[in-house]
């Protein structure tokens, strides 16, 4: 499964950076620049940083990696995060797999990573069951929580990335969106069923285990969501004063549903979630601020790449820089 996003369909501006609670930055100024909505830096430095580690899905040992993208001459103080996660139905793909769009969120004034999370091992591990995909959505997501912690420990330390702690935001397409959805979601509060709470326990808790013990000092909260083409495994998840979510999903997908239906792999049923639209409804119920594009007839992969597609991919475009704004400019 392959995605390369363009970031031009997701350009995000404003994102969560403008709050007046923040002289050092001059944040009422900055809503007024073009920071966030054109590149306003020619240059991007990469730097690759262990994040965490744990044990891989076949019991071995895995260290946690992620590429951290900044604008080269920026001098803002306390910058907001975006962290990627790639898709590739939680058996393959690469945190490479999203540089481009880190790259130019980079360029825009973000400080934006693409992080490592662990994968089902496609040789021993297939084919995947609705216990398998439990379980990895969990340790995915614990993955993503210490990849959050860490920026929140660099902020708090050594100070190296100079973010905004408050200001982070988690997204990803299609496994990555799934992840992103449930790291976002999911708290104490959900967790009822014994089943579900065998996953958690197996797992390390809700914080997992997979940053240090210095690493799980800090919180994992999210103060945004974007949503490509993923879902979540229970609606109900998601209450009122959870953050804002924006999503972007073909309605004719054939892999992870649109509405509530099986994801589904090379035809093989793996487990039920709902879908964007649903998600949207249930943010809606909560009073959540959520916005939603729908690609008529578009697919999994094909609403990212194909030509017929691109006013959908405009629309999208417009849409989350005045959805982004309202949230933190307001």
């Amino acid at each position: 499964m392959s995605f390369r996003i363009i970031f031009s369909i997701i350009a995000i501006t404003t994102v969560l950076s403008c709050a007046k609670d923040e002289p050092e930055n001059k944040a009422p100024d900055i809503c007024q620049t073009d920071r966030y909505e054109k590149e306003i830096f020619a240059e991007v430095t990469v730097t690759t940083v262990k994040y965490g580690s744990n044990r891989s899905t076949i019991g071995l040992p895995q260290d946690l990696y992620m590429d951290v993208y900044e604008p080269v001459g920026d001098t803002v103080s306390r910058r907001p995060v975006i962290i990627w996660a790639f898709g590739g139905a939680f058996v393959g793909g690469d945190r490479k797999q999203l540089a481009d769009n880190a790259r130019q969120a980079a360029r825009l004034g973000y400080v934006s990573a693409c992080i490592d999370y662990r994968l089902l091992n496609l040789f021993s591990q297939w084919p995947i069951d609705s216990v398998k995909a439990l379980d990895i959505a969990v340790k995915a997501s614990t993955d993503m929580k210490a990849a959050i912690r860490h920026f929140r420990k660099d902020a708090a330390t050594i100070n190296m990335f100079r973010i905004n702690p408050d200001k982070i935001i988690v997204g990803g397409v299609s496994a990555g969106a799934i992840t992103a959805l449930q790291t976002a979601y999911f708290d104490a509060s959900d967790n009822t069923d014994p089943h579900i709470q065998a996953v958690i326990n197996a797992n390390g808790g809700l914080e997992g285990n997979s940053g240090d013990t210095e690493n799980l000092k800090y919180s994992s909260k999210v103060q945004g969501v974007i949503n490509l083409s993923g879902g979540i495994y229970r609606t109900d998840f998601m209450d009122s004063g959870e953050p804002p979510v924006i999503s972007f999903h073909g309605d004719a997908d054939e892999v992870v549903p649109y509405g509530y239906d099986w994801v589904r792999l090379s035809g093989i049923q793996i487990i039920p979630l709902y879908g964007s639209a649903e998600i949207d409804r249930r943010a809606r119920q909560v009073n959540v601020k959520t916005s939603l594009t729908t690609v008529a007839g578009g697919g999994h992969d094909n609403i990212y790449t194909d030509a017929k597609y691109a006013d959908s991919r405009s629309m999208f475009n417009a849409v989350f820089n005045t959805f982004i704004k309202s949230v933190v400019c307001n």
